[in-house]
């Protein structure tokens, strides 16, 4: 057990203890202190709207009871000095033409307002979907200015462009894509080429023979992955810690800067957290998932390198590791983009996709509680079976130097890790 110790405290010492952790963590605090604070920085350097634009809004008045679009403009351009930025206009529904309304560039807004004074039916056509509730209750407190008898709240109808796409839905999808996908990419990438140079290190200058003699095979490959595991555990945290720091200088920052930020303007883990009540059991499916799916990429790689004998042969060996890790990554960026919601939530039920796939489709609403854990639970038996195959071929391999093509290589030593497997049962 002592010996097991120092190999998992050595190796995760290694990767701690490098300069290239420290730059890679600066690296990955700056980008996440940019990318979650994204819509106050975009704001801050004229991202925000043009002071000077203008709204043009359409009222349909068929209530004929009151000067509406007059009285309306004056509410909503009162205090402005200058240019009025809501430009109201009253126009008459034989002049309304809807198809010509989409395609003209000049119109933003039209606001239908029909039935009785008393009980207005509201009908907003609309460019500007983000401008309607503040629209809407302009108008009801336009009404009751008025003081109509058996005033009643009107009923509210909202029309969109043919091409209108929910802006929230796509910032949602992309935030769960960026927040979840990319981390855990990078996480399970970092984790895998560390136990593979580790190995190879090792076994390229022979030290492995020493290391070999004085402990089973079977517990270097055990310390190999707990070592790994524990570093994608620290990174994590680490990770983690970085976004907290970056929601709070996020804040700090809105509290103490001079230049107003438009109404609206947060960070993205706040926008998240709106959206995501839930988030606390996103997060623990996340972390989860990210345990059992390096685990098993891990096993993969301390397979590869075992069976490799040069830094460029273990390259060769992990493209298929590789290519599979892409292949997730870009299903999970792009189906959501390209509307592929149920063949996202198909490939996340299967276990090479599984850790970076699930997490996305249970935080869009894709997997329900019990579809994720069926799928965790499917992917911790893919471990465990992974597990079985890979031990004693590691053993076989770990102290072989044969420099055969790489499918008769894997061959060779899966037929004698079981082989020599079979003939000590039947003995």
């Amino acid at each position: 057990m002592k010996k097991f110790k120092f190999l998992v405290r050595y190796g995760l010492k290694k990767r701690i203890g490098r300069k290239a952790f420290l730059i890679s963590n600066i690296v990955i605090a700056l980008l996440l202190i940019v990318i979650i604070n994204i819509p106050s920085i975009v704001s801050l350097f004229g991202g925000g709207e043009d002071p000077n634009a203008q709204v043009n809004i359409g009222v349909i008045n068929e209530t004929a009871e009151v000067d509406l679009p007059s009285d309306y403009s004056l509410l909503m351009n009162q205090g402005s000095t200058g240019v009025d930025y809501f430009v109201i206009t009253a126009i008459s529904v034989s002049d309304f033409d809807l198809t010509a309304f989409w395609e003209d560039a000049e119109s933003d807004i039209v606001i239908q307002i029909t039935g009785s004074i008393e009980t207005p039916t509201v009908t907003f056509y609309s460019k500007m979907p983000e401008l309607n509730s503040f629209l809407l209750s302009q108008l009801e407190l336009q009404l009751i200015n008025y003081q109509i008898t058996d005033y009643q709240s009107p009923i509210v109808n909202n029309v969109y462009a043919p091409d209108y796409e929910d802006p929230e839905q796509e910032a949602f999808v992309s935030s769960m894509t960026s927040m979840l996908v990319l981390p855990m990419f990078i996480l399970i990438v970092m984790a895998t080429q560390f136990v593979g140079v580790d190995i190879i290190e090792e076994k390229s200058t022979k030290a492995i023979e020493t290391i070999i003699s004085s402990v089973p095979a079977k517990m270097h490959f055990i310390s190999k992955i707990t070592a790994s595991i524990l570093f994608v555990i620290v990174q994590g945290a680490l990770t983690i810690a970085y976004g907290a720091i970056a929601a709070l200088i996020g804040k700090l920052f809105a509290s103490s800067s001079s230049i107003t930020l438009p109404v609206g303007t947060t960070s993205l883990l706040s926008y998240l957290s709106d959206i995501l009540p839930n988030w606390p059991i996103v997060l623990i499916f996340s972390l989860l998932f990210m345990i059992v799916g390096t685990l098993f990429y891990l096993v993969v790689a301390s397979l590869f390198a075992s069976m490799a004998v040069t830094q460029e042969d273990y390259q060769q060996f992990q493209t298929p590791l590789m290519l599979t890790l892409l292949a997730a990554f870009y299903i999970g960026i792009f189906a959501p983009i390209a509307g592929g919601f149920g063949f996202m939530k198909v490939m996340a039920f299967i276990p090479i996709f599984t850790p970076i796939l699930a997490p996305i489709a249970f935080a869009t609403g894709l997997l329900t509680v019990w579809e994720a854990i069926i799928a965790l639970v499917a992917v911790t038996i893919f471990l465990v079976i992974s597990l079985y195959l890979v031990a004693p071929v590691y053993k076989i391999a770990i102290l072989s130097y044969d420099q055969t093509k790489f499918m008769t290589r894997v061959k060779n030593y899966f037929n004698k890790a079981f082989q020599k497997n079979g003939k000590a049962e039947a003995k």
